[in-house]
This record gives structure tokens, sequence and C-alpha cells, in this order.
């Protein structure tokens, strides 16, 4: 299974291509599961799917630099996804030139339901000097879990106004503007 978009953007006054690429997990080992989960059971893992997302953009340098965002959505609850090691300071999981998403969500122990990602690609207006985001494209991507198996979702194109995520990126984040 492999699902592919692409989501055109512009920022800065140059034109760019996100190429977003799911598939789903068919060997959890080979996709470093056991870093994450001492004594991983492979086939519990297998099928959830893993996202990758790179960026095609025309304009250089520090134009360049970019970040990305990502909310989910599993059982009504809304959370903002970003590394347990930057979380407290960040909402961004990657940031930096022409930076490329990876997520590979797998939770075989939750009740059977859908885990929904919202993914932004922003960018911060003035690169480096504050705390304020900007989304200039954004898709949504997941699985939807039954008995402990996961059916990845096809990616699909969303609108990048964030209005629905804003109040749950506020409330995380209160030192930073979501523009």
């Amino acid at each position: 299974m492999r699902r592919e978009l692409s989501v055109p953007f512009e920022v800065r006054g140059q034109r760019g291509l996100i190429n977003i690429r799911v598939l789903a997990n068919d060997d959890p080992y080979a996709s470093g599961h056991q870093l994450v989960v001492p004594g991983l059971d492979a086939e519990s893992y297998r099928n959830f799917p893993i996202c990758t997302a790179t960026l095609r953009y025309h304009g250089q340098g520090i134009n360049a630099i970019m970040g990305w965002i990502q909310l989910v959505t599993r059982s009504g609850v809304v959370t903002v996804d970003a590394p347990a090691f930057t979380a407290d300071a960040s909402p961004l999981s990657a940031y930096g030139f022409l930076p490329t998403f990876f997520d590979a969500p797998a939770h075989p122990e939750d009740p059977d339901g859908v885990w929904r990602a919202d993914t932004f690609l922003v960018i911060v207006p003035d690169v480096i000097h504050t705390r304020a985001v900007e989304p200039v494209a954004a898709f949504t991507w997941g699985y939807r879990l039954h008995g402990g198996y996961a059916d990845p979702l096809d990616p699909a194109r969303r609108s990048a106004d964030w209005q629905d995520h804003r109040a749950t990126l506020a409330a995380r984040y209160p030192y930073w503007m979501f523009l």
C-alpha cells in the first residue's frame, strides 16, 4: 500500500511543492520502532502508517527555512504532536532548511477509532527573531484502528487555515503567536 499526494504552496514570493507519501509499515524493525518501543512485538506494529513529506521549493538560502507543526485528534481529543525532548519549548516537530517531515505513529493498545493528524508547513516570518509561526500549506492523514489492526488513511490536502486548532496551540504554547 502506497498513498501519495502533492500539495502546492507559495511562500516569500516563491512556489513550492510538498510531496507526501504514506506507506503501511510492513517491517517495524526496519523502520526503527525498536528504538522507541523496548521489547517490540513487531506483529502488533505492522501496517501502521509511515508518513514522509519532502519539499521542493524555488527559493534559496534563508528563504527556504521552514518548519512543521502537527496536531493529532484521537478519541475527540486534540494534542500538539511535538518531540518529547522539545515539546515544552516549541510546537515545531521540525525546523530548518527545507525540512523533511516524518512520523510513524503506532498505538496498537488504543481503543478502536481514528487517529488523525493535521500537519502544517509553517514559516517564522522573521526566521529566527520571534516565536511567531504562520501556516503556508497543510495536509491530513492518519489511520483507523479496529481490533488492533491499523488501516492507513489516504493523505488529503486541507486548508492551511488553522483556526480550528488555534485554541489548542495557544493554550499549550502561550508564549508563541499563531498567525
